[in-house]
């Protein structure tokens, strides 16, 4: 959905780098912000176990980029290296950072905003 987003109306626009880069960037948006979301709903988590529910998702969305991609789209395994390249302007490597700490950063910043909260 977000590959055809940026294909359709980003990239036509800012071109394909920039479209990569704002396609990143409005993922890891909306990543967040279910992240932020779903972290409100859960009670009497530690800062551990939210890391681990980052590293968990982070996993298993890689697993399935490459699983999915490979098996059922019959990419090349180099193809998914390269959309690994930060340095060829490949951003996806952000959104897998946003998926990883998401949880742990988005619980200390209700934190953060709970605990300044007038009474």
């Amino acid at each position: 959905m977000a590959g055809i987003f940026r294909e359709w109306f980003l990239a036509p626009r800012w071109g394909l780098l920039g479209g990569r880069a704002l396609g990143a960037l409005l993922v890891g948006v909306i990543i967040f912000g279910l992240i932020y979301a779903y972290v409100g709903k859960i009670k009497g988590a530690t800062p551990v176990a939210l890391f681990k529910l980052g590293v968990f998702w982070t996993m298993a969305t890689m697993g399935f980029e490459f699983l999915f991609g490979h098996y059922v789209m019959g990419l090349a395994w180099e193809s998914f290296w390269a959309d690994y390249n930060i340095f060829q302007g490949r951003s996806w490597p952000l959104v897998l950072i946003v998926t990883w700490w998401g949880p742990l950063s988005a619980w200390k910043l209700r934190d953060y905003f709970h605990e300044r909260k007038p009474a």
